[in-house]
Parts: structure tokens; C-alpha cells; sequence
């Protein structure tokens, strides 16, 4: 029988081709590897770009809306506002010419500005002589939470450390009554309350309901959902105070249930930088999430059936706050 000759060349052949294969494999294994990744790393760099200029864009019309505010409330006219400012020529009066030319023009704000004065030096020297807060709470609504802030002060400091380590726990309360029946003067006086609290970067929670005016609003955090996924309790608005938990907590039996418990989100003021802003929020937020945790598992449990008390009504009011019922449901 004839034996079957091998060609050992050809199989070394072979070998190579394998091996030179298996190599070019490899490399393009590698090299589809190297691509998705710098894909991937371009994806996340304009993520990035898109939340910081995102981020910017709510910077700025936060700004706005602040000096739209102030432009509003008096506390700076319309023309010497950044939003409106325009560099005009011309010919500028002098001597008593200026100054009657200026108190014809100014003087409704410099007597203003008078007032204004004393009630800031009023305030700072309160501020600078009374114990600093652990937290400070707004409430802006058109019921009689705004003459409750004994209860909401002890319902508040169940759930906030001693921060400044002082020894004790303090939360403050900062009533602002708003409703559509204020003269026009009572308005403005707590218009300039709340723009004092955002200029100081306190009271970051803020208790609002149906009624708060909408340029307050628009200060708060609207993406609350993100925060607390499933909680039938919490909408745009805030965290919903429309259960009977609530109402025993804040002692508050007939509480409309077109109560919130809102939160402003993080913005640079003349009293704090952005950075200062953003740690102040993430101390109040801890707060908010304890409250939040802790009111929802109890409404849970106990199947709270949610308040039935109405909310004050106008003349003008187009349609009910439907947001009750639904938590009601």
C-alpha cells in the first residue's frame, strides 16, 4: 500500500495564513473597540456641553425673572434696569439744572430708596444680632397656615439637624400672606419679602398652594417627579400636604387641600455665589426628602383618605385646583 506523501511546506503555509488571519481579526476586533469607545466619549462630552448650557440658559432667565420682579415691586425702575438699559447720547444738564432735572425724574425713588434704606438697616441689624436659623421656611399662601408658624416651626424641627452647632435646633418661619385682596402698598411690602429671602439665599422650602402668585412660582423646582419616581403625593408643584397626617401635624383641621410644600432651585444672588447656593439647596433638600419619605410611608399605611376642605374661591377664578382630587383618589 502506497504510502500518502505530506506536504509540509503547504501545511506551514496554512499556519501562517491562520495565524496572519487571527491577527487581522484581533486588530479589527480592537479597533472597533477603540471606535465605540471615542463614540461613546464624544456622546458624553455633548451630554455634558448640552446639561451645562441647559444649566446656563436657567441661570440666566432666573436672573430675569428676578429683575422682572423687582422692576414690578419698585424696588428699581424700568429704565435703570440691566434688562433695559441703553446707552443714549446726549447732552447732559449741570448745576441746579441737574439736580432738578434729576429730582423731577427720581424723586418718587429716591424717597423710596429713603424708606427702603432704613427697613435694610433695620433688617441687617436684626439679622446681625439674632441667632442664626437651622432652616428657614416661607409660607405664601392665602390661608391660615401663615398664622400657624408655631406648628409649622415644630412640625419642620422634628426633621432638621443642629447645623450650625449651636446646641439646638431652630427653624425659622417667614409668613407671606398673599392674596388678591391686598392693596397695592401691603403687596409690594411682601413682594420685597420674598425677593429679601431670595437675594439671602433662605427660605429654599416654601409652602404655597392654588393661589401663590405665579411670578413666585417660577422660582420653584418643577421636576420634583425626577426626585421622588411613583409618589402619587408629589407633581410640579411640590410635595401635596393633602392628607389627614398633615393636617394632624400641623394642627390644622380644616387645612385646604390645596396645599404644597415647594422648594426653589439653586440660583447665584447678590448674598452667594452659585456654588454657596447649590450647597444651601442640598442641605434644605435633605430635609424636604426626610419629610417626604416619612409623610408618604404614613399616608400609606394608614390609606389616608386626603382632606375635603376647598380652597378659597374668587370671582375671577377660572377652574379648581383638579391636582386634590386626584390625590384624594
Amino acid at each position: 500500500m502506497a504510502k500518502k506523501k505530506i506536504d509540509i511546506e503547504k501545511l506551514e503555509l496554512e499556519q501562517d495564513d491562520y495565524e496572519y488571519e487571527k491577527k487581522l481579526a484581533e486588530e479589527e476586533r480592537i479597533a472597533k473597540q477603540q471606535r465605540e469607545e471615542r463614540l461613546a466619549a464624544e456622546e458624553a462630552e455633548r451630554e455634558k456641553q448640552e446639561r451645562e448650557a441647559a444649566k446656563e440658559r436657567e441661570r440666566q432667565l432666573a436672573e430675569e425673572k428676578l429683575e422682572l420682579l423687582k422692576i414690578k415691586s419698585g424696588l428699581t425702575d424700568e429704565e435703570s434696569s440691566e434688562m433695559t438699559r441703553k446707552d443714549e447720547a446726549y447732552e447732559k444738564p449741570h448745576g441746579w439744572a441737574a439736580v432738578a432735572n434729576f429730582w423731577y425724574h427720581y424723586k418718587f425713588i429716591v424717597s423710596f430708596s429713603l424708606v427702603a434704606l432704613i427697613i435694610v438697616g433695620f433688617l441687617v441689624y436684626t439679622e446681625a444680632t439674632r441667632k442664626r436659623d437651622d432652616l428657614c421656611v416661607m409660607v405664601v399662601t392665602d390661608n391660615d397656615l401663615t398664622q400657624r408658624t408655631e406648628e409649622v416651626e415644630a412640625f419642620f424641627e422634628k426633621y432638621v439637624d443642629d447645623l450650625d452647632g449651636n446646641g439646638y435646633v431652630h427653624v425659622g418661619v417667614i409668613a407671606i400672606p398673599i392674596n388678591k385682596n391686598l392693596d397695592p402698598v401691603t403687596e409690594n411690602t411682601y413682594t420685597q419679602k420674598f425677593i429679601a429671602q431670595v437675594q439671602t439665599g433662605e427660605g429654599m422650602i416654601v409652602i404655597t398652594d392654588s393661589h401663590t402668585r405665579e411670578d413666585f412660582m417660577e422660582f420653584m423646582k418643577t421636576d420634583l417627579t425626577n426626585d421622588f419616581p411613583d409618589n402619587k403625593y408629589v407633581n410640579e408643584q411640590g410635595f401635596s400636604f393633602n392628607s389627614k397626617v398633615m393636617a394632624q401635624e400641623l394642627k390644622y383641621e380644616l387645612m385646604p387641600n390645596d396645599v404644597y410644600m415647594s422648594i426653589r432651585f439653586p440660583q447665584a444672588t447678590m448674598g452667594m455665589d452659585q456654588k454657596e447656593a447649590e450647597e444651601d439647596y442640598a442641605e434644605s433638600f435633605e430635609v424636604y426628602k426626610k419629610i417626604v419619605d416619612d409623610i408618604t410611608a404614613r399616608c400609606e399605611e394608614t390609606n389616608d383618605p386626603g382632606l375635603t376642605t376647598e380652597p378659597i374661591k374668587y370671582d375671577d377664578d377660572d377652574s379648581s385646583d383638579t391636582a386634590a382630587s386626584e390625590i384624594s383618589e
